[in-house]
């Protein structure tokens, strides 16, 4: 039982920090929101989702968003993009997750991630209007105008095409993945 548990906590440990290690490659994808960025770090939280359910995958993306953090000291000191991240990936993810469990075919995988970028672009817009753009607004006077317009011109535009990225990204590497996820008899019999 130690060596499973053990295991399990190596794991969801290594998911997280490999998630991390991804959170700096990052990349602009809409030039008047060059500080939208999109990494691929959803991609272990993921896979520790589908490997140790939904506490491991809670616990992966809260290991990578406070070595996030530390590494960086967030914004002026203020955790507010590592909330947001934190945020996002959940909402990416547990949808996602949910969906992707049931599997069995690439169409419903397919699915599945329509609705992890669906759910991912609802919360972060949600999110945007009631916390986090009024946080940046009041802490270190960041301006974005009208904080609808700029959640429907920056918001949901980069986070439709940060989910789409990271489902695309996903389903390559999913043919490569299934022998591993199937041997560990978690998932997957998608085709």
């Amino acid at each position: 039982m130690l060596k499973g548990n053990t295991h399990r906590l190596v794991g969801i440990s290594l998911f997280g920090a490999l998630g991390f290690v991804l959170m700096f490659i990052a990349f602009p994808v809409i030039p008047a929101f060059s500080y939208l960025k999109v990494d691929f770090s959803d991609l272990p939280i993921l896979l520790s989702f589908l490997l140790y359910g939904p506490v491991g995958g809670v616990m992966s993306t809260l290991i990578r968003s406070i070595l996030h953090y530390i590494q960086t000291g967030g914004d002026m000191g203020y955790p507010i993009g590592d909330f947001a991240s934190f945020i996002a990936t959940l909402a990416y993810c547990f949808p996602a997750y949910w969906l992707l469990k049931k599997s069995k075919s690439q169409k419903s995988a397919i699915v599945a991630f329509l609705l992890g970028t669906l759910s991912l672009t609802v919360v972060l817009s949600i999110a945007n209007l009631y916390i986090i753009t009024p946080l940046y607004l009041k802490i270190l006077n960041f301006s974005v105008g009208n904080i609808t317009e700029y959640i429907l011109a920056g918001v949901v535009p980069f986070n439709l095409v940060k989910g789409t990225i990271i489902s695309i990204v996903f389903l390559m590497v999913l043919p490569k993945l299934r022998p591993w996820l199937v041997k560990q008899n978690k998932m997957l019999t998608v085709k």
